[in-house]
């Protein structure tokens, strides 16, 4: 085994940030506070083997925070688009949230971010306006990278630089994020993040989306559909803060199915890179962080106007994706055009999951056992998989 580094300091990360972009700004400090809880987490569970990789994230993500406060400061006209969200894509992972994004996405009249966008959201130098193709040539790489470090990815999630793509990666920046309990064996962190005050991150979500607008003005007048795991497992009190007109859209699945789906997920971006990963723990910690993120979710729609949310089943997805399209543009209060159809129809078309490999697990190797998953969730399976809020 190769022997963990002994720890990382964020006070080296700021200053990696600092001397890699020239910049000394970092805008408000809030964040600071969960870089800490952050830092110290990697330190003390995750069994580091090396600090780059997911370590070079985190100074990623403050270079794009230097940047971005000096960006604003010599354009504070940035500030001044309008970011009409229509909806937030809300259900817990592997529900089939992200056909249904593509496909709401794929409308005239929506918009949602590109995995390039949120990945390097901001102009490389010597980048020319309304040309991002320098952007688009580097998130290719960047994709076959990833890909190349870990291969078994592509069987579970179809990851395209072309896409579009969750905000969440946006959100990293912010250090409030799921992404770093996904990436790295930090579960105490997790834990903490889900109880923090999202609306400062999703402040900054806003302010993110608007950079990415003021570079495609075509997108004004659109309306954005937004979509990440991360608003029910711990950004949903900043998400209804911030974005008070956007409708809810929850994808539901058995929770049997989705939890070692995404325990595989999880352990194809951790194992290398987290020696304090134990593959028998992680159904115990993912099944803990789904249950509380639904009972938020639930206590949030107990105060909330039914129609606020729209309901969406995976099978439905899956058997009928253009008719659940149009369903759920009609909860939108949209009525779907021939151009809406004929968009999500092509699609459907371009995303088939059999041009991807099988994804192979086991629920057993993450210490899951159906029955006990099958209680420990009855209060959200009997509600939405089999009562009243099925569509």
């Amino acid at each position: 085994m190769i022997a963990p580094v002994a720890t990382i300091a964020s006070a080296d990360l700021l200053a990696r940030a600092r001397a890699a972009t020239g910049l000394d700004d970092f805008g408000d400090d809030w964040f600071l506070v969960p870089l800490e809880r952050l830092v110290a987490g990697i330190n003390a569970e995750a069994g580091l083997r090396h600090d780059g990789g997911h370590i070079d994230r985190i100074v990623y993500a403050l270079m794009d925070r230097l940047v971005v406060t000096d960006l604003i400061r010599r354009h504070p006209e940035i500030l001044d688009e309008k970011i009409d969200v229509a909806a937030a894509i809300i259900g817990l992972p592997r529900t089939g949230s992200t056909m249904l994004h593509r496909l709401l996405a794929s409308l005239p009249e929506m918009t949602s971010p590109w995995w390039w966008e949120v990945t390097f959201p901001l102009p490389l130098p010597g980048e020319q306006p309304g040309d991002a193709s320098p952007r688009h040539a580097l998130a290719k790489q960047t994709v076959q990278d990833f890909l190349a470090a870990w291969p078994n990815f592509e069987s579970i999630d179809p990851i395209d630089a072309m896409e579009v793509a969750e905000e969440v990666i946006l959100l990293d920046k912010s250090f409030l994020s799921t992404t770093y309990d996904s990436m790295l064996h930090v579960p105490g962190y997790g834990f903490w993040q889900a109880e923090q005050d999202h609306e400062p991150a999703y402040r900054e979500l806003k302010i993110w989306l608007q950079v990415i607008q003021s570079q495609t003005p075509e997108r004004r007048g659109q309306r954005w559909i937004l979509k990440t795991p991360h608003h029910l497992l711990g950004g949903l009190s900043g998400l209804l803060a911030v974005f008070p007109e956007a409708r809810l859209i929850m994808t539901h699945r058995d929770v049997a199915q989705v939890l070692p789906s995404y325990c595989s997920m999880c352990e194809s971006m951790t194992v290398a890179q987290s020696g304090g990963y134990r593959r028998e723990q992680q159904g115990a910690h993912w099944s803990r962080r789904f249950a509380d993120g639904l009972r938020r979710l639930m206590a949030a729609r107990a105060t909330l106007p039914a129609d606020r949310f729209v309901d969406v089943q995976y099978q439905d997805t899956v058997t009928d994706p253009v008719g659940t399209g149009v369903r759920v543009l009609a909860a939108l209060g949209v009525a779907a055009t021939p151009a809406d159809i004929a968009a999500m129809q092509a699609c459907v078309a371009g995303n088939v999951r059999e041009n991807r490999p099988v994804h192979r697990y086991a629920a057993a190797d993450f210490g899951i056992d159906a029955a006990q998953v099958a209680q420990d969730f009855a209060f959200y399976t009997a509600l939405y998989l089999h009562g009243e809020a099925k569509p």
